[in-house]
């Protein structure tokens, strides 16, 4: 990507990534109506751990994994295969813009579990900010007796799962390759697919369908190494916004795949969803610069 600025990169390279989840996502909704989720998991995270390994082989990380072997590393792991298997609970059974409108209130969570865990302070605006967010969600979950979804609820589920994962992120030594947090997370969603095994009846897959889990892998794996390069070296309130392009490709996905049309309060709850979102990314970013602009010189 030469001849661009980093903010045009990143926001390339974050696109890019939502737009890979969005194919992930696609393959593994129509898989997942004829197999156990379990067994999906399962198989698509097998080829995920080959293909992470062997980047991770090939860009000679292999001595990274041991330092790796950490608390945060392992809780990080852990959150990333309940939310993958939350993921694709919910995935089978709602509209992918619906579940896709529910997964981008993990931000505002992200914000509310920074208060608990990094006792980070959080204003009357930034809570009403949070709570704008969380009745979007509301508005696509419908938490009214005739039109409840429970599924949205695992989807929820998925949301809070990535937000503690991410909080457990921001734990890891730098040092280590993000490859080898993203394979050590991949390890534990293929193992979480197999904790599926003694309550599903699995069968042995047709052979064109494991083509797809193995595209999926695929997409996965790419979606991952694009959201690594997106947020370095860039202006994070630049390119935070365009993951909100997961909206739009996972509406477009829905109709051409599976002919879903979101319903009105769902695009509803999705508005104040993003608008929430962008404006607690905005006062964030304009809070760390006067925090900068206020800062004492080091002597």
């Amino acid at each position: 990507m030469s001849g661009i600025s980093p903010n045009q990169r990143g926001i390339l390279a974050i696109t890019a990534s939502m737009t890979a989840y969005t194919v992930n996502d696609a393959l593994v909704k129509e898989i997942a109506r004829h197999y156990p989720v379990g067994e999906v998991i399962f198989i698509r995270g097998v080829f995920t751990v080959l293909i992470l390994a062997t980047v991770v082989f090939a860009l000679r990380q292999t001595g990274a994994m041991r330092r790796a072997i950490s608390r945060p590393v392992v809780y990080r792991s852990l959150f990333d295969g309940i939310s993958s298997a939350c993921f694709v609970l919910a995935l089978v059974q709602m509209k992918l813009a619906d579940i896709a409108a529910v997964l981008q209130a993990m931000p505002l969570i992200v914000s509310a579990l920074a208060v608990v865990v990094y006792r980070e302070v959080v204003g009357w605006r930034g809570w009403t900010a949070i709570l704008v967010g969380f009745a979007g969600a509301l508005f696509v979950v419908k938490p009214t007796p005739e039109a409840f979804n429970v599924w949205a609820l695992f989807a929820l589920g998925a949301a809070t799962s990535s937000a503690l994962r991410e909080v457990q992120t921001r734990r890891i030594d730098r040092s280590i390759p993000s490859t080898v947090v993203a394979l050590f997370g991949s390890i534990c969603i293929t193992l979480v697919g197999a904790c599926f095994m003694p309550f599903e009846i699995w069968r042995m897959p047709a052979v064109p369908d494991v083509a797809v889990l193995a595209g999926a892998a695929v997409f996965v794996a790419m979606a991952t190494y694009f959201m690594t390069i997106a947020f370095r070296g860039v202006d994070i309130s630049v390119v935070a916004p365009f993951r909100y392009s997961y909206l739009l490709t996972a509406a477009i996905a829905g109709y051409i795949a599976f002919n879903e049309i979101p319903d009105l309060w769902s695009v509803l709850g999705a508005a104040l969803i993003v608008a929430s979102g962008i404006y607690t990314l905005r006062r964030e970013t304009l809070r760390r610069r006067a925090l900068a602009a206020t800062a004492i010189p080091a002597a």
